[in-house]
């Protein structure tokens, strides 16, 4: 009976302690619009993204005369909603437009043979590109070879690539991690410390002083900007050393990506400090800023596998352009003048924009 009355007792505390929870949860607003609107929001994003199939792939196809088979390849690729066709005069010049990324890939359609221009630093574009040929020349196989007279080929099909032959998944996500550990850790750290400061009442202590808002926010930026400068050398000795991901560019280009996406993170992180009232929110609103970024980002997946509609929430996120000329830089050897617009010039704007915000909304939230 005693062992009964102890286990009787211990639920009765377990179910205090769990109706004392929910009754916390249910007096903070922010937490339960967290807990019912994230889900739903990561899930769509999530769901539709995975789905989706590559389209919007700008693709150069330069028709010098063929054969039965190039004809084939050509209405396959025409009639496919995977590609935006753009007729070419020479390769030369496809392959001009392939290094200046205006287009993605080229089909040359010649007499004999068909050769492929692809841009290797895009594996799921340059795979989309050769299966669409090869699934071009497969409709015409039959009818070719029925037709087949003594001498009559085949035409061969060559592979060339503009940029990165040799590179594998492992490279091109390796660029992309850069940007995404150097964002997420500097919003994250941002974030908590000023809500710390608020929440403790550092921060009017501080403003008493002469110092203003735009010093005290430049403070942070500065101080937690140094943090990630080292945080972000050892991750790129990481890639380049041990996964072996090429340098092809400058390190100074890398640099100023780095520093411009850090203090961009960081003011970020700054504002929506203001929008929370405890660390537990902070880490809720950690899946819905990270997760869309990761995926509509173009940092695990293509921008052209990013269903239409969600397309342009992509070229809001800071990751789209952190990840385009980390990739430029490491993967083709991309000077700075090659992406100063729209990565750098991008970048920049964020950083203003939040670090304002950032500044405005402590003026708010103190005055």
């Amino acid at each position: 009976m005693a062992q009964i009355k102890d286990i009787s007792e211990s639920l009765k505390r377990i179910w205090t302690v769990g109706l004392r929870v929910i009754r916390q949860i249910k007096r903070d607003r922010r937490t339960i619009v967290a807990m019912v609107v994230n889900p739903i929001i990561l899930m769509v994003i999530l769901g539709y993204s995975l789905a989706a199939t590559l389209s919007g792939i700008n693709l150069g196809i330069v028709d010098l005369q063929g054969g039965l088979v190039q004809e084939s390849v050509l209405a396959h690729l025409r009639a496919s909603d995977a590609f935006s066709i753009t007729y070419i005069a020479s390769e030369s010049e496809a392959r001009r437009l392939i290094s200046e990324g205006r287009i993605n890939g080229a089909v040359v359609l010649e007499d004999g043979e068909i050769r492929l221009i692809l841009d290797g630093t895009s594996p799921q574009v340059a795979s989309a590109i050769t299966a669409a040929t090869a699934a071009g020349m497969q409709s015409a196989a039959s009818q070719l070879l029925s037709n087949l007279r003594a001498g009559d080929q085949l035409p061969a099909v060559t592979t060339y690539y503009v940029y990165g032959y040799d590179l594998e998944a492992k490279d091109t996500v390796g660029a992309a991690l850069l940007g995404i550990a150097i964002f997420f850790f500097n919003f994250l750290n941002t974030a908590i410390a000023f809500l710390r400061e608020r929440t403790q009442g550092t921060l009017e202590k501080v403003l008493v002083t002469p110092m203003n808002r735009l010093e005290l926010v430049s403070g942070y930026v500065l101080g937690f900007g140094l943090v990630s400068l080292a945080q972000a050398a050892i991750t790129c000795v990481l890639l380049i050393a041990i996964f072996k991901v090429p340098l092809q560019g400058s390190l100074l280009a890398v640099l100023i990506i780095v520093v411009l996406l850090s203090a961009g993170s960081l003011s970020f992180g700054a504002f929506l400090a203001n929008f929370v009232s405890s660390e537990y929110q902070v880490m809720q609103l950690n899946p819905v800023v990270s997760f869309p970024q990761i995926l509509l980002s173009g940092a695990w997946f293509p921008l052209q596998s990013v269903p239409d509609w969600l397309r342009p929430l992509s070229y809001i996120f800071p990751l789209t352009y952190s990840t385009d000329a980390l990739k430029q830089v490491l993967l083709r050897g991309a000077s700075l003048t090659d992406i100063l617009f729209p990565d750098v010039f991008a970048l920049l704007l964020f950083f203003m924009v939040t670090f304002f915000m950032a500044t405005f909304m402590l003026k708010k939230e103190i005055a």
